[in-house]
């Protein structure tokens, strides 16, 4: 039997307790590249599996009998709120922290979005300062927040179920134990896709030519470095065996990347349900009712 206790390594072994569990992580990986409607297809498989966590059903994801109307529909609701609550957490960490936070991207499982910065020519740079760090707690928490957000509206089937900040804030006030849990969840998520980027990019760089990529401090920050003029002059001079081994490599490693970005983001989701589970959800009534009594409880 095993613990369904919120955390990463329960939603972990719900994920890959049966056999060929990679399947479906595949399918939605290749489905990734195609824009907006692989994002919508990931959310929306990845919140009907919660969905079911949040009522109490043990079980991994679907792969028979899924019905991709409901699924395109769960994912459209759970799409709009992200984007709208992307954009909302944006101004607020540019308000708190005076960072131009173009595009706050929580669910960013690849490595990219909210954890890096480009800063010139080949260059990442991972901030290390006071205020830096301060702003990735936030972006941390306030990811957790609309992991949170899209499972009310997935349960409620509509987008202002979403935005009722003040049931939101009702259930962390009330469990703010369970919400942090959520938090590590998806913390442990970015991290992983994270470390993934890091190591891949420096392989890359290291097969393709030495030099290319490596890591350096400069005024108390990390850099990761990707020298891209020296890596042009380094491709013009390759034959085409070489050059298409070099593509086929680094396709290889971005399809692990993206798979290991749908794992994390499928862990993180159940992991929202699994929260939700925690209030009793068949009792709820309409999205503006408060909580029933006696929650949450330890499931």
């Amino acid at each position: 039997m095993q613990s369904r206790r919120l955390g990463f390594v329960t939603s972990w072994n719900m994920l890959t307790g049966e056999r060929e569990w990679y399947k479906p992580i595949v399918v939605l990986a290749l489905l990734s590249w195609v824009p907006f409607l692989g994002t919508i297809a990931l959310l929306g498989y990845a919140y009907e599996w919660a969905r079911l966590a949040a009522w109490g059903v043990d079980c991994a994801p679907r792969r028979q009998g899924v019905d991709y109307l409901k699924l395109l529909k769960t994912g459209g609701w759970a799409y709009l709120i992200l984007l709208s609550m992307s954009l909302a957490c944006g101004v607020v960490l540019s308000v708190l922290f005076g960072v131009d936070h173009v595009a706050f991207l929580p669910l960013s499982f690849d490595g990219a979005g909210t954890w890096n910065v480009w800063q010139g020519e080949g260059r990442y740079l991972f901030m290390f300062s006071p205020r830096a760090l301060a702003s990735l707690v936030g972006q941390v928490v306030l990811g957790g927040f609309i992991l949170a957000a899209m499972m009310r509206g997935v349960v409620y089937d509509g987008f202002a179920a979403g935005w009722r900040l003040d049931r939101l804030a009702q259930m962390i006030v009330c469990d703010p134990g369970g919400f942090m849990r959520l938090v590590g969840v998806s913390a442990i998520g970015c991290a992983a896709a994270l470390m993934y980027s890091w190591a891949s990019a420096a392989i890359m760089g290291a097969i393709a030519s030495v030099g290319i990529s490596y890591f350096e401090f400069y005024n108390g920050a990390l850099y990761f470095v990707f020298n891209s003029e020296h890596l042009l002059r380094h491709l013009f001079t390759l034959s085409p065996t070489n050059a298409l081994g070099g593509f086929l490599l680094s396709t290889a490693f971005s399809f692990i990347g993206l798979a290991l970005s749908v794992a994390m983001q499928l862990v993180a989701t159940h992991a929202a349900g699994m929260w939700f589970r925690r209030f009793d959800v068949g009792r709820w009534g309409l999205s503006s009712d408060p909580l029933p009594d006696g929650v949450p409880h330890e499931v």
